[in-house]
């Protein structure tokens, strides 16, 4: 079966911009910018599969007056110990100030200002917090929680720190700790800024760094955003990384990482979400399809390719997210649970959950001998199994739902191989199997009969990583990397059982 971007299109002129995803329990809910004004609320839909959605109405609405009145923008949800946070950006009513270049009655640009609303429900109604969260201009709020659970705020700014290099007007990205959801440190330390020419509009008069998603890989920080103009096909992703979140951060020299081809033009400000096997990663974000003038949401698959998430696309067709396969032959699974009680136990390890009266959401990962388990986004376990693998079973001393299993397999270690040296992983299932990997370097990929053969880039910019993707229809007992007479490099492997 196929699916067909976008995924949520409306009639003719509609606009469904800055999508963001949450999953609870068994079910999929997206929010969007509800028009270019955001002036009626945030629109939420529901899906069980990422591919058919229902449109629920407006989880938030705009107050009848005061600082959300209008252009309600970019929303982003967590969920909190049985609480949905919503992180959104609203503004006044232009009062009609002299010299003021917009029309009384319309949303003040100047008064834009990022807030949180909340919910027990994750299709609403979520209320609005009295104040906003930060009283200057600001949108685009990004929570991002780390390892050790210390959760931060990346957002978007405009001041005389985020103009271009040749001094034209821009936005840029800064980064906050909140030391609760609903409340920050109050002392932001600046990320990026514009400082690449394809971040401005066609006039190049305007510059943007905007639209923040935080992913973490091997101890490092990766960053995509959005520059270029909204409006138009300009609009593209783009990629930064640092090793410390108030460090210094260093820009890919290959931006923009994702841009438009084909019918679909401008894609930007997107999330990252989870496939319904709890296993596979999606990238969720908007763009213009051909000659329609408003934002449609699209989704593609999101791999890691050694040091930067690859974004597969703009796709017109693709299958269509995958869902959970268990295939008793292979020792390496993950699992997503939700689960209810005063406790969770994983593989004979009990865990303490706290409140015990409202729903936590589980994830475990087995691969290689080790299992991890988190709750809520926070590592709480990480250990040892030895050769014998650990059931994929949870158990509390209350309720369990929506668990999902797959047989999936993870390896993020960068392996530096020798020359002429070889690596094995084994799999062991004989049913059909997803496999990728990322080389630097010369090498070959066996998994039984089926060899892919990596050859080392000619150009010396060239020295990315590759992604080795492969269908393996019969599964495999082992993937063995063999390095070309120079050695290589490998990382990122990711195998998952399929239908």
């Amino acid at each position: 079966m196929t699916l067909r971007n976008p995924i949520i299109s409306g009639t003719f002129g509609d606009d469904h911009g800055d999508p963001f995803i949450v999953r609870y329990l068994d079910s999929y809910f997206l929010y969007h910018t509800g028009d270019t004004s955001g002036r009626r609320g945030v629109s939420v839909h529901r899906s069980n599969d990422l591919v058919s959605w229902e449109f629920l109405g407006f989880a938030l609405e705009a107050a009848p007056s005061g600082w959300a009145w209008s252009d309600l923008w970019a929303p982003e949800v967590v969920y909190e110990r049985g609480t949905f946070y919503m992180y959104v950006t609203a503004t006044s009513r232009y009062s009609g100030r002299a010299g003021g270049r917009w029309q009384a009655g319309e949303g003040d640009d100047a008064g834009r200002r990022l807030g949180v609303a909340r919910a027990t429900d994750p299709a609403g109604p979520f209320v609005w917090d009295e104040e906003p969260l930060i009283d200057h201009w600001s949108i685009d709020g990004h929570p991002f929680r780390d390892d050790d659970g210390a959760m931060w705020l990346l957002y978007n700014v405009r001041n005389e720190h985020t103009s271009y290099p040749d001094g034209s007007p821009g936005t840029g990205i800064v980064c906050d700790r909140l030391l609760a959801p609903d409340r920050l440190r109050g002392r932001p330390r600046p990320v990026i800024s514009p400082s690449q020419p394809w971040e401005g509009n066609r006039g190049s008069d305007f510059y943007w760094n905007e639209a923040p998603y935080l992913l973490k890989r091997r101890g490092v920080y990766h960053l995509m955003y959005s520059g270029g103009y909204f409006l138009d096909d300009s609009y593209a992703i783009g990629l930064a990384h640092s090793d410390d979140l108030e460090g210094r951060w260093t820009k890919d020299p290959g931006n923009p990482a994702f841009r438009g081809s084909g019918r679909i033009r401008g894609p930007g400000h997107h999330s990252v979400v989870f496939a319904p096997d709890a296993a596979t990663r999606y990238a969720v974000y908007h763009g213009y399809v051909d000659d329609d003038p408003g934002r449609k949401v699209h989704i593609d698959r999101m791999k890691w390719a050694g040091d930067r998430p690859h974004v597969a696309g703009p796709t017109d067709t693709q299958s269509i997210p995958p869902g959970p396969v268990l295939d008793d032959a292979v020792p390496h699974w993950c699992a997503e649970a939700w689960v209810r009680g005063s406790c969770v136990e994983v593989g004979g390890e009990r865990l303490p959950l706290e409140p015990q009266d409202v729903w936590h959401q589980i994830e475990i990962e087995q691969t290689s001998g080790r299992l991890w388990v988190r709750s809520g986004g926070v590592l709480r376990s990480s250990r040892a199994t030895g050769p014998e693998s650990v059931r994929p079973e949870v158990s509390t001393d209350g309720d369990v739902t929506s668990f999902t299993v797959s047989s999936s397999a993870f390896d993020a270690q960068l392996l530096e191989l020798p020359a002429r040296s070889t690596y094995a992983w084994s799999w062991g299932g004989t049913g059909r199997a997803e496999l990728s990997l990322a080389v630097r370097g010369a090498a070959s990929v066996e998994c039984g009969d089926i060899v892919a053969d990596v050859a080392e880039p000619e150009s010396p910019t060239g020295r990315r990583f590759r992604l080795v993707e492969l269908d393996l229809e019969h599964g495999c007992h082992e993937i063995v990397v063999r390095a070309g007479d120079d050695g290589a490099f490998v990382t990122d492997l990711a195998v998952h059982a399929r239908t």
